[in-house]
């Protein structure tokens, strides 16, 4: 930081020059983004997939590295971490964990089985994190990890309540893990993406469904991976260096808009 007789360089502290950094979930929408985004700033990208082929693709986009892995398993997220140790030793920095499927269901109608997949997707994997990746971080004494939470952890959405479930518990986590690691100079955020297009299953631009989502979200559209990166690239930078524990929603302000109708007749 500079002295107060010191201009501050802002601009320089968005850079990520030579540091690591592990992005999960690297595909065509957010994770791809993010990876984009983090080299960009001049950091090093291992680029983790399910999906071999994404993985590749991502990471010859940007110039990183490649891993296929089910970050779900224990075994396999401690090995993705042998592999960043090895790839960026003392340089290794930020994790961003995007993984994270909804799974539409009534609660009503769930099982063992869709519960347990449901929370697999969304849960198991930030908590294993906790356990086996950001100590890694802790012993370098420094870092930042972004997990990427949902508006449906804050708002229930008909047929998300347990991926929303799952998602509030995600928000609860990063701040869990701030107060943890914080004294270690790790820093952990989340964001509270609301509606995304271009991140995999979308409906048609033009269709009516995402007409509707465009006209309720104050900024007037849905967001684009782009949005989501910017703001993960702002966490793991030295510009947030005193950002820890926070939830930042990234949702055009649909979050604080009430769905009520006005019972004003002027507003009718």
């Amino acid at each position: 930081m500079a002295s107060p007789d010191e201009v501050a360089d802002y601009v320089g502290r968005l850079r990520l020059d030579g540091r690591g950094v592990v992005v999960l979930g690297t595909g065509q929408g957010i994770g791809g983004a993010v990876c984009e985004a983090v080299a960009q700033a001049g950091g090093r990208v291992l680029c983790v997939d399910r999906d071999g082929a994404q993985a590749e693709a991502t990471a010859a986009r940007c110039g990183g590295e490649a891993m296929a892995a089910d970050v779900t398993d224990r075994t396999r997220l401690g090995s993705v971490f042998d592999r960043a140790e090895e790839l960026f030793g003392d340089d290794l920095y930020g994790i961003v964990d995007v993984v994270g499927v909804a799974m539409p269901e009534l609660l009503a109608d769930g099982t063992e089985e869709s519960m347990q997949r449901q929370f697999d997707l969304v849960l198991r994997h930030p908590v294993l994190l906790a356990q086996v990746a950001i100590p890694r971080l802790a012993r370098r004494g420094r870092g930042s990890v972004v997990f990427v939470g949902s508006l449906a952890g804050v708002a229930n959405t008909r047929r998300l309540g347990l991926y929303g479930t799952a998602k509030a518990a995600v928000h609860h986590l990063a701040t869990a893990c701030a107060q943890e690691f914080g004294p270690q100079g790790v820093r952990t955020n989340a964001i509270v993406v609301g509606r995304v297009l271009q991140s995999g299953g979308d409906p048609n631009p033009d269709d009516e469904a995402v007409r509707a989502v465009e006209r309720a979200v104050p900024q007037g559209r849905c967001g684009v991976p782009g949005d989501i990166a910017s703001v993960v690239l702002f966490l793991l930078s030295d510009l947030a260096g005193y950002v820890n524990g926070a939830r930042i929603p990234v949702d055009g302000g649909i979050g604080v808009v009430s769905p009520l109708p006005s019972t004003q007749r002027a507003n009718r």
